[in-house]
């Protein structure tokens, strides 16, 4: 294939994949993490309690710019986040092992769930965390590998430069410097980099980037450090259960048929070893995600599945070569397995884009959702703000008051960014930093609660307001169906702040 086809090909994946993300992103609405995510942004600040500030930023900026917090307004830019990392994967892909490997990358890169969805589209800090850090790979790829004189101080500055963006997106953008290190330091032909001013002067431009958030960090007693680190934190005894169930998320996320052949060109680069340079290289970038947040989870906290997803990353080039290898051998198996890697997830995506946006499979089998919908946290809670208008709500003396920070993140952007919003729970996240609680004592509140069995708002607020009365209810409606129910309760004078651990 000639280089200027294999361009085309890249445009199309990358063009056909943005335009199916927008038309995504403007069907379902947005999911907990990004209604918090777009409620907290709404205020400027140098970091936030959950993560680094960019992907906060850039909410933010998109809604101030369109005047507008509607899903595709705010996920549009993480949609062209996508499309930058989908580029220069192909780049590195290109540069080490040629235009058919960067191709291939790409294309399974594209319908892996994890990548392709998750960090495709939605406002989450993994979408300008894969952007940069797929930008700095590349840059330093360059240095590295290209044939070429040794390149200026310069080169080392833009990878710098780009690393310390992939630091302000996400905690994981340090993995950039230490895989980084750890090829220069173990491969005989590049160790002479660390007697050269540049990849010095690229951490600390690096960490030049990253200083609003340790200077955020240092005014709120380390909470996002502090939270971070205990989310890692378990029982003492070596626990294989959540170990398997993190191994088992892992699959699922990226999609078990392309998870197994991704493995296998991550152990045939372990295999290697450092004489396989550029192998090594890829494997050096992606060993630290995949292996500590796999690790962690012997102590009993399965973890999240896509907190290894920055390692899985820069096994795509590799995978995308061991496929090139196979076709040029012609087996049929791979072309057959390639074609339905595709089709498959484009199947999946439109059985699960259409019982999010219209919970039509609840409606077929809803023995399967007897525990609940987890889709239905997609739907916004536009019926919120009608509801506080017939209950005289005034924004300007009054507060809506959530129970807890996933709810105070839908009830915001329901409520819209005039309505101000505090979580009064033990673990506000952000919304603690948002908001003093203390500017609001003595003032009314509207109570926002979603409807569980069990639950005793009026008993479980009654110390810190004077009175808590049940005001009305109301369901959160996907098209006919009734996804969930929330309840109000008008509460007088706001006397006593809620217990949090939290440091302000």
């Amino acid at each position: 294939m000639r280089r200027s086809d294999t361009v085309g090909a890249v445009l199309a994946v990358i063009a056909i994949g943005a335009v199916a993300r927008f038309l995504l992103a403007a069907t379902v609405g947005l999911g907990v993490d990004e209604s918090y995510a777009v409620a907290v942004a709404r205020q400027f600040s140098l970091s936030y309690f959950d993560h680094p500030p960019l992907h906060f930023w850039i909410a933010g900026a998109a809604a101030k710019l369109a005047r507008s917090e509607m899903g595709e307004v705010v996920r549009f830019p993480f949609v062209l986040c996508f499309a930058g990392t989908t580029w220069f994967m192909y780049s590195i892909g290109r540069r080490l092992f040629g235009d058919r490997a960067g191709l291939y990358g790409i294309i399974l890169l594209n319908v892996s769930a994890v990548f392709s969805l998750s960090t495709g589209g939605w406002v989450l800090p993994d979408g300008p965390l894969m952007l940069f850090m797929a930008a700095a790979a590349d840059r330093i790829s360059v240095i590295l590998f290209d044939d070429t004189p040794a390149p200026a101080i310069g080169a080392w500055c833009v990878a710098g430069l780009l690393t310390g963006l992939a630091m302000l997106s996400k905690y994981h953008g340090a993995f950039i410097l230490a895989g980084t290190f750890a090829f220069i330091v173990s491969s005989s032909t590049h160790r002479r980099w660390l007697a050269t001013p540049g990849p010095y002067i690229a951490t600390a431009i690096a960490f030049a980037f990253f200083a609003p958030v340790i200077i955020w960090n240092s005014q709120h007693g380390w909470a996002s450090f502090a939270f971070q680190g205990a989310r890692a934190g378990a029982t003492s005894a070596i626990n294989l259960g959540s170990f398997l169930a993190n191994i088992g998320g892992q699959m699922a996320w990226v999609l078990p048929w392309i998870f197994v052949p991704l493995a296998a060109s991550v152990w045939r680069a372990v295999r290697g070893g450092p004489g396989d340079e550029r192998r090594w290289f890829l494997l050096c970038l992606a060993a630290g995600p995949i292996a500590i947040f796999t690790l962690v989870s012997l102590r009993g906290n399965p973890g999240l599945p896509h907190w290894q997803a920055p390692g899985w990353l820069f096994a795509f080039p590799m995978l995308g070569a061991a496929v090139g290898e196979r076709l040029d051998r012609n087996e049929r198996r791979t072309k057959r397995w390639l074609r339905w890697s595709v089709w498959g997830y484009v199947g999946l995506i439109a059985l699960l884009t259409t019982h999010a946006s219209t919970g039509w499979m609840a409606r077929i089998a809803p023995e399967a959702f007897s525990k609940g919908d987890p889709s239905g946290d997609l739907v916004t809670w536009s019926r919120l703000l009608p509801a506080l208008a017939e209950a005289d709500f005034d924004p300007a003396t009054d507060f809506v008051a959530a129970t807890s920070w996933i709810q105070a993140g839908k009830a915001a952007v329901g409520a819209g960014p005039r309505i101000p919003v505090l979580c009064l729970c033990a673990d506000p996240h952000h919304f603690f930093y948002a908001y003093s609680d203390s500017a609001y004592l003595g003032r009314n509140a509207i109570i926002v609660h979603k409807v569980r069995a069990g639950d005793d708002v009026i008993e479980r607020f009654a110390p810190y307001f004077e009175r808590i009365e049940p005001l009305t209810e109301f369901a959160v409606m996907r098209g006919p169906q009734d996804v969930m129910a929330v309840e109000l309760f008008r509460a007088t004078n706001f006397r006593a702040l809620y217990p949090t651990t939290q440091q302000r």
